[in-house]
C-alpha cells in the first residue's frame, strides 16, 4: 500500500461512528446558509491562462486550502446527463470513487435527504462508514448540500454545472469542510483535497458516458 492509500485509510478511520453531529436544518435557512458560505470561496474563480488551458484538456483543477476549495473540471457531454449524474444518489457507487451504496431516505419537492455508505480497504480488512447528506436542488445546473448526521463541525457546498457548447460543460464544486476536534486537521485536509480530484475525474468521465447513450 503506498502512503496516498495509507493517508487516505486513516482519515476515513475517523468518521467511525456517526451517530451524532449536525442536525437536519429543515425550516428553510438551508439555502441561506450553503449560500453565505459559498461567497467565501468566490475569490477562487479567477482562474490563471495555464489553469484555463488545463480545463480544455479535461483536467481537474483544484483551487483553495485549509477547508475552503473550489474543484472544476470540464468534459465532453451535455447538461442534461450532467445533472442526472450529479443527482443519480441510488447509484453513486456505480462510479463514485469509494462509495459502496447510496440511498434516498426522503424526498419532498427540490429537497433530498440521502444515506451514503463508504467502504475503505485498511490493509487485512475492509471498514465502512455511513453518512447523511441533505441536498436542495436547482434544475438544471444548481444543488446545495450539507451534511446532517456525521463527526464533521462543518460541510456545506454546492454544485453547479454551466454549458460551454452543445456537447461541453463545465462542473464547479465549491465546499467549506472542518474535520471534528479530535481529527488530525494537515491529514484530514491533504486527504480531502485528493478525495475530492478523484471524485471529479469520475464524475467527468460518468457525464461523457451518458451522453454517448
Amino acid at each position: 500500500m503506498n502512503l496516498r492509500i495509507l493517508i487516505k485509510s486513516l482519515f476515513f478511520i475517523c468518521y467511525l461512528g456517526l451517530i451524532s453531529g449536525i442536525q437536519p436544518d429543515l425550516n428553510g435557512s438551508f439555502t441561506v446558509l450553503a449560500q453565505n458560505r459559498i461567497v467565501s470561496g468566490n475569490n477562487l474563480t479567477n482562474l490563471s491562462p495555464q489553469e484555463k488551458v488545463s480545463l480544455k484538456q479535461g483536467k481537474v483543477i483544484l483551487k483553495g486550502q485549509k477547508g475552503i476549495y473550489l474543484g472544476q473540471v470540464e468534459t465532453s457531454g451535455n447538461i442534461n446527463a450532467a445533472w442526472q449524474v450529479l443527482t443519480d444518489y441510488d447509484n453513486f457507487e456505480r462510479f463514485m470513487p469509494n462509495v459502496a451504496s447510496c440511498k434516498i431516505i426522503s424526498s419532498k419537492g427540490d429537497r433530498i435527504l440521502f444515506e451514503q455508505v463508504n467502504v475503505v480497504d485498511l490493509w487485512l480488512f475492509k471498514q465502512k462508514f455511513t453518512v447523511q447528506i441533505e441536498a436542495i436542488k436547482t434544475k438544471p445546473n444548481q444543488i446545495d448540500f450539507k451534511i446532517v448526521k456525521g463527526d464533521l463541525k462543518k460541510l456545506v457546498g454546492r454544485w453547479q454545472i454551466k454549458k460551454i457548447s452543445p456537447d461541453q460543460v463545465l462542473v464547479s464544486h465549491t465546499v467549506e469542510v472542518e474535520p471534528g476536534d479530535k481529527t488530525e486537521r494537515p491529514l484530514f485536509y491533504g486527504v480531502y483535497e485528493s478525495s475530492l480530484e478523484e471524485t471529479l475525474k469520475a464524475i467527468a468521465q460518468e457525464i461523457t458516458k451518458r451522453s454517448q447513450v
